[in-house]
């Protein structure tokens, strides 16, 4: 009696499994990858600093250590190591993979002069075809390094131009100021 008790278990248990795997097989053949759709349009980052940056003399790799870094969902975008000026503008141009929907950037900059005990601040705009999508001041904790995430929602659209120019050159705006 015990052995037939056993082999029945047994094969109870491998019917089980063998139906389960059926059904997670079938289930998941229904479902179909998330198409991601790029955002149209051309997109540059804009990473202005309050403060002189220079690299984190903490790090593992001194050589190596940024003093200004941008990513994008994971992705590096951006990685300096120079020191940069107070009020200097670094430019991202080009920047390819932005997604219709959500996207994160993370900013992070190092504070050359970590002697103070002050706030810092970094500005941060996203233009997409030359007009600001995104523009962001991200401030620090006294005596901190400056880092934020910037979420970014995009449109598949680029939505119509509403300067009121339809791009044709116009010889008016040549003579603004001369007096003719």
């Amino acid at each position: 009696m015990r052995p037939i008790l056993a082999i029945l278990v047994a094969v109870t248990i491998l019917g089980g499994l063998s139906l389960y795997m059926s059904v997670r097989r079938s289930a998941w053949a229904g479902r179909s990858t998330p198409v991601i759709e790029i955002a149209p349009g051309r997109f540059d980052v804009e990473v202005t600093l309050t403060f002189e940056a220079g690299p984190d003399p903490f790090a593992l790799s001194a050589t190596d250590a940024p003093s200004l870094s941008v990513l994008l969902a994971g992705t590096e975008l951006l990685r300096e190591t120079d020191t940069i000026e107070s009020g200097k503008r670094q430019t991202i141009q080009d920047v390819q993979g932005l997604e219709v929907g959500t996207n994160e950037f993370l900013v992070q900059a190092n504070p050359a002069d970590t002697s103070g005990d002050l706030s810092r601040a970094l500005r941060v705009r996203i233009l997409r075809d030359l007009i600001p999508v995104a523009d962001q001041t991200i401030w620090s904790e006294p005596g901190q390094r400056v880092e934020g995430v910037i979420l970014v929602d995009l449109t598949s659209d680029t939505g119509p131009h509403t300067d009121g120019h339809d791009g044709a050159h116009d010889d008016r705006d040549d003579d603004l100021g001369t007096g003719d």
